[in-house]
C-alpha cells in the first residue's frame, strides 16, 4: 500500500499514474483537493465563475511533460492572450503582444519598447541574450549565478532589473534579488529555444477540470487528513493520524520541503537534514475589483517596478482572457505595492514558493542519492526536488520520477498507460 502526502501537481500526478499499478491513498490537510484549495467562486452576471489562485498558465516548448499528463488525461487547454506591458516607476518602457495570423501564433515588441531609451535596450540585449547566452554559459563556471553572468557579458542595467530578474520574480514568486542570485543555467536554459515563439496556455475549465480528471479512478482519496507524524520503527514506516496509526508500503511526500520536515519524525533524521536545506520566499495574489491597478486596457498583463519594492507588483486583467467574465473588469494582482480597497478585494490568497540557489542544488543531488537507495521507502518530491524551472512541470516531473521507480517502468510508458 503506497501513501501519498499532499494533493498539490505532484501528489496529483502520482496518485494518477500509481492507481493503475498499486493500491493508493492520496492525502489531504484541506478540505478541498491542494491544487484547487486556493481558487475563489463568485456570481458574475448571473454565472457561477471559479477563479484559479494563482491563475495558471503554461506553454508547450517549457512544460512538455505536464502537456503529456493533461492530453492523455483529457484535460483541454486553450490559448490566452498573455500581452504584457513593463512600467518602470510609472514609466512604460517595454512590452509584448501576443497576435495570430491564420492560425499561427506569433508574437511583437510593443512601441514601448521602441520610442523608451530604455525600451530599446531592453530590446537589444534580449536578442542579444536569445543569440549568446547558451553558448557564453557553457563557458562559465556552472555555478555562476545569473546577475553575475548577465554583468559579466555587458548586458544593461534597465535588461537586468526592469525586464529579466522582475520576469522570473514572478514566474518563481519571490524577490528581485533572489531571482539574481539564481544558477544562470536554470534561467538560460528556460530560454534555450532561443526565438521561437509559443502561446501560453491554461486549462480550458480551469483547475477543477485538472483535478476532477486526474482523480478519477482514485478510490481512496482522504480530506482533512490530520496526519500528525511520519516516522519510522522497526524498519516500517508508520503515519501517525490523530486517532489511529496506520503502516505503508511506501510514502510519497509530495508537500513543500518546509512542510514535509515539519512532519518527519523518529527514522528521518537525514532526511529533515536534507529537507532543510530548502529556503522559501511568500508573496501574496489578491483577487480584486480595482481598476486602478490597472492602466492599459490594450494588454493582459502590466509589470510595474518600483525601486522602493524588492518584488514587481504584477497584475492580469482577467476580463481579457476568460470568455465568461465578457470583459467584466476582475484582476489577479501578484505582490502588490499596496492592498485593494477591503470593498474591492474578493480574496487574497498568500504563497510560499522554493528558492532556487546553490545550496539548494546540492540539497536535490542529495534528494537523488536517498532515492537510489533500494531499500528506499519514502520519496520525498515536488517542484523543490528537480534543478530548474518551471513550478508546475517539475512537480509533475518529480512525481514521475518517484512513480517510475516503483513500477520499474519509464516516464514515458507510465504516461501511455
Amino acid at each position: 500500500m503506497i501513501a501519498i502526502v499532499g494533493s498539490g501537481i505532484t501528489g496529483l500526478t502520482a496518485a494518477w499514474v500509481l492507481k493503475k499499478f498499486k493500491d493508493v491513498t492520496l492525502f489531504e490537510k484541506y478540505p478541498e483537493i491542494g491544487m484547487a484549495a486556493f481558487g475563489a467562486k463568485q456570481i458574475v452576471n448571473g454565472v457561477e465563475v471559479e477563479f484559479d489562485i494563482p491563475f495558471r498558465t503554461i506553454k508547450r516548448d517549457y512544460y512538455p511533460t505536464l502537456f503529456q499528463i493533461y492530453d492523455k488525461a483529457g484535460i483541454q487547454t486553450r490559448a490566452v492572450d498573455y500581452s504584457f506591458r513593463v512600467e518602470s516607476n510609472e514609466e512604460a518602457i517595454f512590452g509584448f503582444r501576443s497576435h495570430q495570423l491564420f492560425g499561427i501564433p506569433f508574437g511583437v515588441p510593443t512601441m514601448d519598447s521602441f520610442v523608451s531609451s530604455k525600451g530599446r535596450r531592453i530590446f537589444s540585449d534580449l536578442l542579444k541574450f536569445y543569440a549568446n547566452a547558451k553558448e557564453d554559459w557553457k563557458r562559465e563556471n556552472p555555478s555562476i549565478s545569473i546577475l553575475d553572468f548577465l554583468i559579466k557579458y555587458g548586458y544593461s542595467r534597465e535588461f537586468i532589473y526592469d525586464f529579466l530578474l522582475p520576469t522570473f520574480a514572478l514566474v518563481n514568486t519571490c524577490k528581485t534579488e533572489t531571482v539574481g542570485a539564481y544558477p544562470a543555467e536554470t534561467i538560460i536554459g528556460y530560454h534555450s529555444r532561443g526565438y521561437s515563439y509559443t502561446p501560453q496556455e491554461t486549462a480550458s475549465f480551469g483547475t477543477r477540470d485538472i483535478v476532477n480528471r486526474l482523480t478519477t479512478g482514485l478510490d481512496n482519496l482522504q480530506l482533512n487528513a490530520g496526519i500528525q507524524k511520519i516516522y519510522k520503527k522497526a524498519g516500517k514506516t508508520i503515519i501517525q493520524f490523530a486517532n489511529q496509526e496506520k503502516e505503508f508500503e511506501h510514502v510519497i511526500l509530495s508537500t513543500q520541503a518546509n512542510q514535509a520536515k515539519d512532519l518527519l519524525g523518529e527514522g528521518f533524521d537525514l532526511e529533515k537534514e536534507i529537507l532543510n536545506e530548502f529556503r522559501y520566499e511568500s508573496s501574496d495574489v489578491v483577487l480584486h475589483t480595482d481598476e486602478s491597478y490597472f492602466s492599459n486596457p490594450s494588454v493582459s498583463l502590466v509589470f510595474k517596478i518600483r525601486n522602493t519594492y524588492d518584488k514587481p507588483e504584477v497584475t492580469l486583467d482577467l476580463g481579457r482572457i476568460i470568455p465568461e467574465l465578457k470583459g467584466k473588469k476582475i484582476f489577479q494582482t501578484w505582490n502588490p505595492h499596496k492592498l485593494p480597497k477591503e470593498s474591492d478585494t474578493l480574496k487574497l490568497a498568500k504563497f510560499e514558493r522554493p528558492v532556487m540557489d546553490e545550496r539548494t542544488a546540492k540539497a536535490i543531488g542529495r534528494i537523488a542519492t536517498l532515492h537510489s537507495n533500494p531499500e528506499c521507502n519514502l520519496w520525498l518530491c515536488g517542484s523543490y526536488s528537480l534543478y530548474g524551472i518551471p513550478l508546475l512541470e517539475a512537480g509533475a516531473k518529480s512525481g514521475l520520477l518517484v512513480a517510475s521507480k516503483l513500477t520499474n517502468q519509464s516516464i514515458d510508458d507510465l504516461i501511455q498507460h
